[in-house]
């Protein structure tokens, strides 16, 4: 059963014609709206962005600066044990060998 040459298709074409002779003619009127409407919003939007990047920076740069610290103090306290370590080394074999002599 043949819908005619559109296949059914006609009403939705139709409509879409339709639809875009519309926005055509109503396009000199509502830019002007949507424009004016739209540009502080958009403004808002960015300046949003701009606020969560600078917050977001500032919150990354105190992480790195407190990683750094405490990673300046981890090698410190392992230079200190390892010194620790190596002063004690040396009494102790003195000290086993005094014994193993006694």
């Amino acid at each position: 059963m043949a819908l005619g040459p559109l296949g059914g298709r006609g009403e939705s074409i139709l409509t879409g014609v339709l639809v875009g002779v519309a926005t055509l003619a109503l396009a000199p009127v509502l830019l002007p709206v949507i424009a004016r409407v739209g540009r502080p919003i958009a403004k808002a939007a960015i300046k949003g962005v701009i606020l969560a990047y600078e917050t977001t920076r500032e919150t990354v740069a105190e992480l790195a600066e407190v990683a750094e610290d405490m990673l300046a103090e981890a090698r410190a306290e392992l230079a200190e044990e390892t010194a620790a370590a190596r002063a004690a080394a040396p009494a102790t074999t003195a000290a086993e060998e005094a014994v193993s002599d006694g």
